[in-house]
């Protein structure tokens, strides 16, 4: 059944993020065509404004962009799951457990999508500009990744970090990133339930009240592990600093994620008040 409701939900979800990630892709060529244009090349404070002024959008775009899917994803879960369509997802032959999972995985996968296509959109432009304006040879550039990356490789070694280890956590931490920050609109949502006549602001309120916990949290975490390197952190402290905050941050958004996950589900169960 959980097949079912993926396939569902990506169908009735795909198009908003598909158009955004698009949007982003035809900004980003854009970009790149402008910066092949020799107007950007005359000394002019006109121009630099433009060009100051067209790096601003570019930005407020991305941005946009980043918080377009999860916005999108809280108005999916809420009109799908809270208002007159609830009368038909919730009569469905599945238990609450797999109608949060369902949406969960497809609005994080949008979410990782969105996110790299960001940054291969930001790492785009700042290659097209090396190479225009600092006249750099495409085949030196690309050689020299190899030796760069062989050389961190062989840096995490050094501080017995194995490099293996430190991807996979960095991959982890990417995923349960990506669902916890789902969740956290979830939770909100279901906990807004409970205003009968204010749904949506009891939301947001719930939601800052979980944003302002989750960085006392964070701020406690980044105490704990910062007191074990209490004297100072030089050279030699700071990547096994940063991997002990890793483990400890992926640790602390896992929990954060079991509880979430039961407040969506126990709201939903136990506490469904449909508009």
């Amino acid at each position: 059944m959980l097949k079912k409701l993926l396939k569902y939900d990506w169908k009735f979800f795909w198009k908003v993020p598909a158009v955004i990630n698009l949007g982003i892709g035809i900004l980003t060529l854009l970009g790149v065509m402008s910066m092949v244009s020799p107007l950007w090349t005359i000394d002019s404070s006109p121009i630099e404004a433009l060009l100051g002024t067209s790096l601003f959008f570019y930005y407020i775009a991305l941005f946009a962009g980043s918080i377009g899917v999860s916005v999108y994803a809280a108005i999916r879960f809420y009109k799908n799951i809270y208002t007159d369509e609830g009368y038909l997802t919730n009569t469905l032959p599945v238990t609450p457990r797999l109608i949060i999972l369902s949406k969960l995985l497809v609005s994080s996968l949008w979410n990782l999508i969105t996110g790299f296509v960001i940054l291969s959109s930001v790492a785009i432009l700042l290659t097209a500009g090396e190479f225009i304006y600092l006249d750099l040879d495409v085949v030196t550039v690309f050689s020299w990744i190899p030796y760069v990356w062989d050389g961190f490789w062989a840096l995490l070694a050094d501080y017995g970090l194995h490099p293996f280890a430190v991807a996979f956590l960095g991959f982890l931490y990417i995923i349960s990133s990506s669902l916890f920050n789902m969740l956290l609109i979830y939770a909100a949502i279901s906990l807004g339930q409970m205003f009968p006549r204010h749904k949506i602001m009891g939301a947001i309120f719930w939601y800052i009240l979980e944003y302002v916990i989750i960085q006392f949290g964070s701020t406690i975490l980044i105490s704990i592990v910062t007191f074990g390197y209490y004297d100072y952190i030089t050279s030699d402290t700071l990547f096994p600093y940063l991997y002990t905050l890793l483990v400890g941050s992926i640790l602390l958004t896992l929990a954060g994620c079991a509880g979430l996950y039961f407040i969506s589900e126990y709201m939903l169960a136990k506490k469904l008040d449909l508009d």
